[in-house]
């Protein structure tokens, strides 16, 4: 990315790198995925819980996909 271009959010009304939040986005994903990997390998699994962290799941993807869009670099004319 342009040193010049950095895009920033706004974080609990403080100035962020996206980047950062990308990060952290990411171990979302990963947490998410495991946990449902592994309740789906109970032996009784609660698909309440299941249908909750899929839902948190997607929603997570969502916000990558919209963070990564943004972080894509500006072509310059």
């Amino acid at each position: 990315m342009n040193a010049l271009y950095q895009q920033k959010l706004v974080v609990n009304g403080q100035l962020a790198e996206s980047t950062g939040v990308q990060h952290k986005v990411e171990q979302d994903i990963a947490f998410l995925r495991h946990r449902i990997e592994l309740m789906k390998k109970q032996k009784i699994p609660n698909n309440i819980v299941i249908t909750t962290y899929e839902n948190m799941l997607k929603s997570r993807l969502s916000v990558l996909a919209w963070l990564q869009d943004g972080n894509n670099e500006i072509p310059m004319p």
